[in-house]
């Protein structure tokens, strides 16, 4: 077994605001994800997960004149990654979690947490909650 030394740890920040969730297994796929300086794809914890293993994309377009801002989704949330998941090597399985409170601004969306993130994914995964 190769085993290779000196590979930079990144620390993820807890996305659990209670030990109390519900988590099912889903398969995590490397379509769309980036490899790091060391070569790996790391799905990271607390990202949004597709049925089909992608991570989910977050768009905010602005509303007009102050309105309220519209949250889309490249795919339908299944559920948000328990743990990190490397996938350098091809599908991994993951934990995603499907019901449980959860700090939204630990989440690695690809924009700044809001309360109307928090409200479009409270809605198509209705028993996530955030604290």
């Amino acid at each position: 077994m190769y085993y290779r030394t000196n590979i930079e740890r990144t620390y993820e920040n807890e996305i659990l605001a209670s030990e109390k969730a519900t988590a099912f297994t889903g398969t995590v796929v490397p379509d769309g994800v980036e490899a790091d300086a060391e070569g790996r794809k790391v799905v990271h914890r607390g990202s949004l997960m597709a049925a089909s293993g992608k991570v989910v994309a977050v768009t905010v377009t602005e509303g007009t004149s102050g309105g309220t801002p519209t949250v889309s989704f490249s795919e339908e949330p299944a559920g948000i990654l328990k743990e990190a998941v490397d996938v350098t090597n091809g599908a991994e399985p993951g934990a995603f979690l499907v019901e449980g409170y959860v700090i939204g601004e630990r989440l690695p969306l690809g924009v700044d947490y809001t309360e109307a993130i928090g409200a479009a994914i409270h809605e198509k995964l209705p028993e996530i909650k955030f604290r």
